[in-house]
């Protein structure tokens, strides 16, 4: 009779063990990897963009062209240069490395880098690091929030309700580093509108779609 219960017991304890990342993962919320919500802005389809658009950062402003294109499978370049052809910057986004192809001396600063850095991979590479996605509270009843913890560091990922598309990411817990990024336009196609900002340094990047 004892053993039979032994049994029984490890029976229900090995059932458990097995469920219980489903059961958890029910209780947060969204499970990385299901559901409708992409955690992509820019999904593997993307190929190249144009975007007229605008860097300040302080009482500094520059105006200009972004040119974002997909080199390889796990590479994209971003190139931000003025009207004339001068360059500001031109980055390269390939795996976990960040490739400075060219700087305009006053942006030539590593924090700023860094941060650029994130930014840009928050809006561009897909987050393959979630480790958990906890539904949040929304005022706005066609959008959803969800909280976020990957490698990357800890987000508030806000998304359209209807199609899953990404509005919003936005970092918490953090204060030097804090990036607000808001995109906007039609869902089936790439954002028409993109807005970056880092308030702490007064950092605003504004980008306007123009082709592709």
């Amino acid at each position: 009779m004892r053993s039979f219960l032994f049994h029984k017991s490890l029976l229900i304890f090995f059932f458990w063990i097995m469920l219980s990342p489903w059961i958890m993962g029910q209780q947060k919320g969204y499970v990385p990897g299901q559901g409708t919500f992409s955690n992509a802005i820019f999904d593997s389809s993307f190929e190249k963009a144009l975007y007229k658009g605008s860097l300040d950062i302080s009482k500094h402003h520059l105006s200009g062209l972004f040119y974002l294109k997909r080199i390889s499978l796990n590479s994209i370049r971003i190139l931000f240069s003025n009207e004339l052809g001068m360059n500001f910057f031109d980055f390269e986004l390939k795996g976990d490395e960040f490739i400075v192809h060219s700087c305009f001396p006053s942006l030539e600063r590593a924090s700023l880098l860094k941060l650029l850095e994130k930014d840009f991979r928050l809006l561009l590479i897909p987050d393959t690091t979630v480790t958990k996605m906890k539904r949040g509270r929304s005022k706005d009843p066609e959008l959803v929030i969800f909280g976020v913890k990957s490698k990357r560091g800890s987000f508030h990922y806000t998304y359209d309700k209807d199609s899953g598309k990404i509005r919003r990411i936005q970092t918490s817990r953090s204060i030097m580093g804090r990036t607000d990024l808001r995109v906007y336009g039609d869902e089936r196609l790439q954002p028409t509108k993109i807005h970056i900002s880092n308030p702490t340094i007064r950092l605003h990047i504004r980008m306007t779609f123009l082709s592709n």
